[in-house]
């Protein structure tokens, strides 16, 4: 039955089976899980294909399988269901949800963890939950924030927080001037254009890695040199464990910067917010 209050949605129980038959693909499976018959999941499955005048499903011998339309709605439907599902929870138990925050791997290792430190000592009420990643996408889902490096402004709902500067480093042991090994990161490809256009008449053997504290520790272990990112490496280049390479007459050169996303549903989580502020408030000095 079409809501009264709001007439332009439909039923939930109808979202429900559909997006349990979805997962399936299959309405006998999606019954079992929600005690129901498979003809009682075809009939909400088809009440919701009428009320929306569209397919979501198409039937074969073998089964159902999602038509793009379907697609399109369950990103919408599985959204919509973990929304309310988390604000039931903070009703239940009488407080919000964790924050989410998601940035790439070296971030979260090289910088933001001195943060988290300090943030959780002041504020050890507020839970947050951080997801490490290779990439940060322009347009980030499931998140209340995400961090990540940039060459370029990612665009709306983006703020930049500081701007990022490449040097050329190795650990002051490294022999490899006549014959070096470069370690890439395989994500930051402007590390590598940085490399080439500085160092053009340099030949190097290449050891690429999607994992930059790997590519890291075998620059630290005197195996190779690599492109830096100075503020990430700050604390290793202040202790002497990595130097400009091949000598102190390299120049750093900025590229890209790091910016922080705020989604929509930061609108209503005071303390996503809140973990916002602060981290813009952080990076305001650097």
């Amino acid at each position: 039955m079409r809501s009264v209050r709001f007439p332009q949605l439909p039923p939930l129980d109808a979202l429900v089976a559909f997006e349990a038959a979805a997962e399936y693909e299959s309405f006998a499976r999606a019954g079992e899980e929600l005690f129901l018959t498979a003809s009682a999941v075809a009939y909400q499955v088809k009440k919701l294909e009428s009320y929306l005048a569209v397919s979501l499903f198409a039937r074969h011998g073998k089964g159902v399988s999602l038509t793009p339309k379907g697609k399109e709605f369950l990103v919408l439907v599985k959204q919509a269901l973990k929304d309310f599902e988390e604000n039931v929870e903070r009703v239940r138990h009488g407080k919000l949800r964790p924050v989410r925050l998601a940035t790439q791997h070296a971030i979260a290792q090289f910088w933001l963890q001195k943060c988290l430190g300090s943030y959780q000592h002041d504020f050890p009420e507020h839970e947050l939950e951080i997801t490490a990643m290779s990439t940060v996408s322009g347009q980030p889902e499931e998140t209340d924030l995400a961090l990540g490096y940039f060459l370029h402004d990612p665009g709306r709902r983006w703020k930049k927080l500081w701007s990022e500067t490449l040097l050329p480093v190795s650990a002051p042991n490294y022999k490899g001037k006549d014959d070096p090994v470069f370690y890439q990161d395989m994500h930051w490809h402007d590390d590598w254009r940085f490399w080439q256009d500085k160092f053009s008449s340099i030949q190097a053997r290449t050891r690429r890695s999607s994992l930059y504290a790997l590519l890291l520790q075998s620059v630290l272990d005197g195996q190779g040199a690599m492109v830096g990112r100075v503020s990430l490496l700050q604390d290793y280049l202040e202790r002497g464990e990595l130097v400009p390479w091949p000598d102190d007459s390299v120049n750093q050169v900025e590229s890209g910067g790091y910016y922080l996303y705020r989604s929509a549903a930061c609108d209503d989580h005071p303390v996503a917010n809140h973990f916002y502020e602060w981290l813009t408030a952080q990076c305001a000095s650097r």
